[in-house]
């Protein structure tokens, strides 16, 4: 499979009509996977002693739902029975209960589901998504497909009474519309330029668009493809992509790939046509994609900036990616091949979001807490960086009309000022370090102190935490100290533990 054009495409789902008469059930396992920072030693135990205290008829390790590339454990809530879903989730809220008495801290879940149900799931433009995660105020999140990878990913990060609710709001709507074995056996496709149906739409100077459109019957012939003027009101656009007086809306429409090649086509005419005009592309498309596009820490972005081998890639958003009225603008600057190549990129990605999302070579970006974070700045700087060269070039008359000797004392300025600004940065930043790093005593008893060397605890807390417990070899009173070093966050969580194992011994 050509990993560029890898996305999911619609043109295999079934008609309403045979959904319906498919057979669905209101009782289906719960697929669950654990990260292993979040699986302890006794993790098996725990399984079984949620099966028994449930009367449930299966709680197991499932190798075939292991997640490629990332590691943690896959398992299985089973019970073929009528009205056993609520003793599924029972279960699974006391594996989370467990887990989290054992790390005191946030952790997440990865539910699968049936492919299927996704977009069901997701909702109109993520109505559904959104609302339940308004309702239980869990951070839900449908991963993209990952290729061999038959069920989705469905990532719940909080509390462990967060992340119950959660789960119980997603099963409680996966029983309202009944699991099928269809949906199970539905896996996602590479996405098909050839046969999926796109809307491009794109702004343009009014004068430029008015050629466009007088010359487009040319365009639509040749291409296959229908070319329109669009509403400015038409659209939402967020506020920091606001028209201006002089633009207009341009729409291509058409297969994928003829779009791309029609657009590819203008880019090519408006530029032989209007030689001494800078031509910049903008895209529009819907806001809730711009993080999508950006990738995590920019990664999408840049990797699309880099096939296009040197094309200024920017994305316009300022609304959140949870408002799906609103759309933004993706910016495109370079030379002639670079906004070619870079449209055809840009498009094809959008339509893969519209469409379920490119599928991942593996689940390992699952496990990165910024997976859905954007991180625009360095990708802006340089879009930003690049117009500026362009802008300093064509203004280079102005530039020499200016005063040498203010343009030197207005860099010494800007000089001074920064080194008194790196100075003073630099000094904050290690006064934050020094008030940040915990070096304690703690007096533990004997008994206690056996114990942590039995089970090797000292080196695990180390590890764990990262940081420095060294224990004293001066006695006094069948008493013991260990002296704690390091982040004071960490040290806390170590001592924490420490005096978890005393209440053990202690019950004991």
């Amino acid at each position: 499979m050509d990993q560029d054009q890898r996305g999911l495409s619609p043109q295999t789902s079934k008609s309403s009509s045979h959904q319906n008469q498919v057979p669905r059930s209101k009782e289906f396992p719960l697929d669950f996977f654990i990260q292993k920072k979040f699986i302890s030693d006794d993790f098996k135990s725990i399984l079984e002693e949620a099966q028994q205290k449930y009367s449930l008829k299966s709680i197991h390790f499932s190798q075939k739902y292991q997640i490629p590339d990332l590691e943690g454990q896959a398992f299985t809530i089973d019970d073929p029975g009528e009205n056993k879903m609520n003793s599924k989730c029972d279960a699974a809220f006391f594996i989370l209960q467990q887990l989290y008495e054992r790390w005191k801290q946030q952790i997440n879940i990865i539910l699968l589901i049936p492919e299927g149900i996704v977009s069901f799931l997701i909702g109109s433009k993520g109505s559904q998504l959104a609302k339940i995660n308004e309702e239980t105020n869990a951070k839900i999140t449908v991963n993209q497909p990952i290729l061999n990878y038959s069920p989705r990913t469905v990532k719940i990060v909080g509390d462990q009474i967060t992340i119950n609710c959660a789960i119980r709001a997603i099963t409680k709507k996966m029983q309202e519309r009944g699991i099928s074995q269809e949906d199970y056996k539905k896996v996602p496709e590479a996405l098909n330029p050839q046969k999926v149906n796109a809307k491009a739409k794109l702004i343009f100077q009014s004068q430029i668009a008015d050629y466009i459109l007088k010359n487009k019957n040319d365009v639509e012939l040749k291409q296959n493809v229908s070319i329109k003027a669009k509403e400015n009101n038409d659209i939402r656009l967020t506020q920091k992509c606001k028209l201006k007086r002089d633009d207009k809306i341009i729409q291509l429409q058409g297969t994928l790939s003829n779009v791309q090649d029609a657009l590819s086509y203008q880019i090519r005419r408006v530029f032989d046509h209007f030689k001494k005009q800078e031509l910049e592309i903008k895209i529009i498309m819907p806001a809730s994609y711009a993080s999508k596009l950006i990738g995590a820490k920019g990664c999408q972005i840049k990797e699309l900036a880099t096939k296009s081998k040197g094309a200024q890639i920017k994305v316009l958003s300022d609304k959140d990616e949870t408002d799906h009225d609103y759309h933004c603008i993706v910016q495109i600057a370079g030379t002639l091949q670079n906004k070619q190549d870079a449209s055809k990129l840009v498009l094809q990605q959008i339509e893969c979001f519209k469409n379920g999302g490119p599928i991942m070579d593996n689940g390992k970006f699952l496990n990165d807490d910024n997976f859905n974070q954007t991180s625009q700045l360095p990708y802006n700087q340089n879009y930003e960086e690049s117009k500026m060269k362009r802008q300093k070039s064509s203004s280079l008359s102005e530039r020499n009309s200016r005063s040498r000797s203010q343009s030197r004392r207005k860099h010494k300025h800007q000089r001074k000022r920064s080194i008194e600004r790196r100075s003073a940065s630099s000094s904050l930043s290690k006064r934050r370090e020094r008030s940040n790093i915990l070096s304690t005593k703690m007096i533990i008893s004997n008994d206690l102190m056996r114990s942590l060397e039995k089970f090797h605890k000292i080196q695990e807390l180390t590890s764990r935490y990262n940081v420095d417990i060294q224990a004293d070899d001066l006695r006094r009173n069948s008493e013991f100290y260990l002296r704690i070093k390091g982040k004071l966050k960490n040290c806390l969580f170590a001592i924490e533990d420490i005096l978890y194992e005393q209440q053990k011994l202690l019950r004991e």
